[in-house]
C-alpha cells in the first residue's frame, strides 16, 4: 500500500468519524428487532441486561451476549458507527465466537469452533415513523464448520443475513420516540436456518422473541434488553 493511498484512507475515516459526531440522528434507528442498531453507546456508558455492552468512545462499542455465554456459546462483539444522517445510518460490526458442537447435543461430534464474524448494518427512514434495517455478517474459521448431520441450536451462528422493520406508533412530544413495534426475518447461510420474530420497545425496555423452526435445540430465542445502564 502506497503512503499516499494510506493517507487518503486515514483522511476518509476521519471524515466519517467527524460526520458521526456532527450529524443529526434519527432516533428511530436505535430500535431494531435482532440486528444491532447502527448507533453506538456514548463513551463510558455500560448497559446490562441479556446483552452487556460498553461505549469505549462515542463511535466504538464492545459487548457480549450473556445468555449465549451461559449456554457455552462464548462470544464478543464490536461495532463502529461510521455514518449518521436523519434518513440513513451505517455501522461496521465484528464478532468472535467459540463453541463446541458437543454442547448442543451428545450425538454431535466433539469439534471446537472458533470464528471471526465481520459484518455491517444499515438503516433507512422509509417514513417519519418507519425504519428499515438491513445487515449481516460473514464467518471465518480455521476449523471446518459441520453443516449437515448434526443437531443445531437457535444459539448457533454462521454467515447470516437479516432485515428488520420498526414502527413508532405513538411518538412522545419533542420528537422523542415512544413505543416501537419491530419485526424481523433472518437466514443463516452456513447452517441453513431461517428465523422470524417480533419484539416491542417501551421507553428503556425491549422484549421479544425470534423463532428458528428448523433448529433442533432452543428454537425460540428470547430478546430482553434495557435492564439498566451506568455511566463510568
Amino acid at each position: 500500500m502506497t503512503s499516499k493511498l494510506y493517507q487518503k484512507i486515514i483522511l476518509f475515516l476521519c471524515f466519517l468519524i467527524t460526520t458521526v459526531s456532527e450529524a443529526a440522528e434519527n432516533k428511530l434507528f436505535s430500535f431494531t428487532h435482532m440486528l444491532p442498531s447502527p448507533f453506538t453507546l456514548p463513551a463510558g456508558r455500560l448497559v446490562y441486561g441479556t446483552e452487556l455492552a460498553f461505549g469505549v468512545t462515542d463511535f466504538l462499542q464492545v459487548g457480549t451476549n450473556i445468555l449465549r455465554d451461559f449456554f457455552k456459546f462464548y462470544n464478543a462483539n464490536a461495532k463502529v458507527s461510521l455514518i449518521d444522517y436523519p434518513n440513513f445510518a451505517f455501522a461496521l460490526t465484528g464478532g468472535w465466537e467459540s463453541y463446541n458442537y458437543k454442547n448442543i447435543s451428545a450425538t454431535n461430534p466433539s469439534i471446537q469452533i472458533t470464528s471471526w464474524m465481520p459484518g455491517a448494518v444499515v438503516s433507512f427512514a422509509l417514513a417519519p415513523p418507519l425504519a428499515l434495517f438491513v445487515g449481516g455478517n460473514a464467518v471465518f474459521s480455521k476449523t471446518t464448520l459441520v453443516t449437515s448431520g448434526i443437531e443445531t441450536s437457535g444459539f448457533i451462528r454462521g454467515a447470516n443475513f437479516e432485515t428488520d422493520l420498526s414502527w413508532s406508533y405513538n411518538p412522545q412530544k419533542k420528537k422523542r420516540v415512544g413505543n416501537v413495534l419491530s419485526s424481523g426475518v433472518s437466514y443463516d447461510f452456513t447452517y441453513k436456518l431461517y428465523g422470524l420474530g417480533i419484539s416491542h420497545h417501551w421507553p428503556g425496555f425491549h422484549f421479544g422473541v425470534h423463532y428458528y423452526p428448523q433448529a433442533t435445540k432452543y428454537p425460540l430465542q428470547p430478546i430482553i434488553a434495557g435492564g439498566g445502564s451506568l455511566d463510568i
